[in-house]
């Protein structure tokens, strides 16, 4: 059943008021609490303590979000004027908390004492259907009826997700009175893009008071028994009815529980003789199911939460890239959807480009507003090479032909901009330079100020060209040129197969650095090379942009103690004088530059260090919640009984982060479909030491479904081929001295 409230614009012009505005200078960074509970549903999603709560009130790390916009800035509950205590907290996948509560000794209404552990609450929150549930059961163990002061504190601040995240606005729109009406309360903002948001506040039981937006009641709870509060927490962007679903909890989460099991039933599964991981690994197929947002009638991968809950042009192919393993729709989708948003115009606010793909796709107040070029907006040098790999990767894996001739003129478009666009100064490399006031000032993965330097501390001046740029589009080439040879186009084919030649060969002239055995991280706008030693070489690797010679080197380099923490290769050596281990990207952990730079070494065949960094990044899994790895972690050298270094402000889940496992797994094992010819190729297959199995069911290639078992006796690793339903497939599989 559903119902509906509808204000007038009258009436909401009667209840305007100086209501209290969020803080509207720079909200600085809060370390982001490593336990926090985190629900989502596309771009919705409630970030809370362990206790349930949105505290402290308007904290960056916490809230209910929406449409890249915070519905709820706070919500505490108290019972007897005191916090609860909490038992104990966990998540089912992504969508649902559980959260085990006490009181501490409280203060009878009538006087006598409540002794200590003979309240029990437990509190149950839901995300469904882009609504919250909060369920809060109180089970009394006393002999006697209890009388418990229960109180609710609700504040919905509004505030664009740009601003949480620490930008200033001098300005906001109109606040406006919270109504409150028997069962419901109803917050009112109106943005300065003329757009109404409203948050409403559905009580099942209706308070007996509601003041300063603190709902109370008096609950009286009989002996040996319990009293339920519901809650519900809808959002509304624009004007119309705002409308609430009013179905049960338990619809909820059947609901939500099925939709998780349709996406398992066509998605990869994993069985291993650990169950450790085999629980890391559902964590990633929950976190790619909820990190879905819908597009049309397609699905993006969005970046992560908190800060990225929206389709990111680079992390949303990265990721789609490192779970063609789990389910290549993803893949599929996720290029359909940035295919309909690539960049049509020249156009300096949104740094866009004819053919360029996006960077990122806000829909909040500050970009409605024209306060940021959001919407969508282009400033990624990597993104649009990025989307053909992607491409010829997913035709890989699923032969659909249907799907490369729909992209082919996006590919081509995307292509273009390499060869006229990308070019700023002509001299064969991709660079980027933002045009936009509000754009970003670095434009590769590592994108915060500071993240190109040169070694003696200063900072290099774009226009920039970054090394892992040059791979990108070196191997976007290489592999459009097979891709179109395939599709009849042979004279652009040959065309591509010269310029990936060519690029090979001025990124070995550019960026080696003979005195380092390695290559230079960048060029700076003086075509002086970046000379730290840094991840970024490790790109090339993953591009197959160098020699076999070059990549042993390379692999060497990265195996020494001031690149391998222990935990996962950082950004910058450890060596390096600019090097800061608590820094977002000059020495850092990212675990998906990690699976990339294995992936690649992989490519090359070093499997050994491939294993190394497998098990250093699932030893880092074990010390974090649900054994998720975040977005990114500290990259502070590993000692005996350490644990990881949490980064303050780090976004988990994140796609890519989430995605490492299953990109790490395809390289170890070997697995290289060819769907187009109806071949899978498993090379040299490697498990490494902490399982002695692993069993893989449902792998989608082209129209057919594999189950395969991989097993390790000492040193060697073995696969069998357990079933093959559907199209008939061949299977090879090699092993390499």
């Amino acid at each position: 059943m559903s119902s509906a409230i509808r204000i007038s614009p009258e009436a909401l012009e009667e209840i305007a008021c100086p209501y209290p505005e969020p803080e509207l200078g720079f909200l600085a960074y809060e370390p982001r609490k490593v336990n926090n509970l985190t629900l989502i549903d596309g771009k919705t999603f409630l970030s809370t303590t362990v206790s349930g709560d949105i505290t402290p009130p308007g904290a960056p790390d916490v809230g209910f979000f929406h449409d890249d916009t915070r519905f709820l800035s706070s919500l505490e509950l108290r019972v007897g004027g005191h916090r609860t205590v909490v038992l104990s907290s966990s998540t089912e996948k992504t969508f649902a908390s559980k959260i085990e509560l006490t009181t501490g000794s409280l203060a009878q209404i009538n006087s006598f004492d409540l002794p200590e552990n003979t309240i029990y609450m437990r509190r149950q929150q839901l995300l469904a259907s882009e609504v919250l549930y909060d369920s809060i059961t109180f089970s009394n163990f006393n002999q006697s009826e209890v009388e418990l002061q229960v109180e609710i504190a609700i504040a919905a601040d509004f505030v664009d997700v740009f601003q949480v995240r620490g930008c200033a606005r001098r300005k906001c729109g109109q606040y406006y009175r919270p109504i409150f009406r028997g069962d419901s309360l109803i917050f009112f903002y109106r943005g300065l893009d003329n757009v109404t948001r409203e948050t409403l506040v559905r009580f099942q039981t209706p308070p007996d008071d509601v003041d300063n937006n603190v709902a109370r009641w008096n609950l009286k709870v009989p002996a040996i028994g319990f009293r339920e509060l519901l809650n519900t927490f809808s959002c509304q962007v624009g004007g119309g009815s705002l409308r609430t679903t009013e179905k049960p909890v338990v619809q909820g989460f059947r609901e939500r529980r099925d939709a998780f099991r349709r996406w398992e039933q066509e998605s990869t599964t994993f069985e291993s003789s650990n169950e450790v991981f085999d629980e890391a690994m559902r964590t990633c197929i929950a976190d790619f199911h909820a990190l879905q947002i819908p597009d049309g009638e397609q699905h993006v991968v969005a970046a992560g939460i908190p800060w990225f809950a929206t389709m990111f042009g680079r992390d949303s192919l990265i990721a789609a890239f490192q779970s063609l393993l789990l389910n290549p729709r993803l893949a599929c989708e996720t290029l359909r959807v940035l295919a309909r948003y690539q960049g049509k115009e020249f156009n300096d606010w949104r740094d866009e480009e004819p053919g360029k793909i996006p960077h990122e796709y806000r829909t909040g107040e500050m970009t409605r507003a024209g306060e940021m070029p959001f919407g969508p907006y282009y400033g990624s040098v990597d993104a649009t090479p990025l989307f053909l790999i992607l491409l010829s990767e997913t035709f890989n894996w699923t032969g659909d032909e249907k799907l490369v001739q729909e992209l082919l003129p996006a590919a081509r478009a995307a292509l273009d901009w390499i060869e006229k666009y990308g070019d700023l100064d002509h001299d064969g490399f991709i660079e980027y330079k933002r045009r936009s006031a509000k754009g970003l000032t670095n434009q590769g993965w590592k994108d915060s100020w500071d993240a190109n330097m040169h070694r003696d501390g200063s900072v290099a001046h774009p226009p920039i060209a970054l090394v892992e740029v040059q791979g990108y589009c070196y191997e976007a080439q290489y592999r459009m040129s097979q891709l179109l040879r395939m599709f009849g186009d042979v004279e652009r084919a040959d065309k591509l197969r010269k310029f990936s030649s060519e690029l090979a060969k001025k990124i070995e002239k550019s960026f080696w650095l003979p005195q380092e055995g390695f290559y230079a991280m960048g060029l700076d706008n003086q075509k002086r090379p970046l000379e730290a030693i840094s991840s970024n070489a490790g790109h090339l690797l993953f591009t197959r942009a160098i020699a076999r010679d070059r990549a042993r080197l390379v692999v060497a380099r990265f195996m020494r103690e001031d690149m391998q923490s222990g935990w996962g290769w950082r950004t910058l050596a450890s060596s390096e004088r600019v090097f800061n281990p608590l820094s977002y990207h000059r020495g850092s952990i990212w675990p998906h530059d990690n699976s990339l730079i294995a992936h690649g070494m992989a490519l090359y065949d070093f499997r050994d260090e491939v294993k190394e960094i497998f098990t250093s990044l699932y030893q880092a899994a074990l010390n974090f919640r649900d054994y998720r790895l975040p977005e990114l972690f500290c990259g502070v050298q590993r000692h005996e009984h350490d644990e990881p270094v949490h980064y303050p402000v780090s976004c988990s889940p994140q796609a890519w982060a989430s995605g490492s496992f299953f990109l790490l797994l395809t390289s170890l094992l070997g697995i290289r479909p060819s769907a187009s010819r109806k071949e899978l190729n498993i090379v040299n297959p490697v498990i490494p030491d902490w399982l002695s199995f692993l069993r893989i069911r449902n792998l989608r290639i082209g129209d057919s479904r594999v189950s395969l078992e991989f097993s390790r006796q000492g040193e060697r690793s073995f696969c069998n081929v357990v079933d093959v339903t559907g199209e008939k497939l061949l299977i090879n599989v090699a092993f390499r001295k």
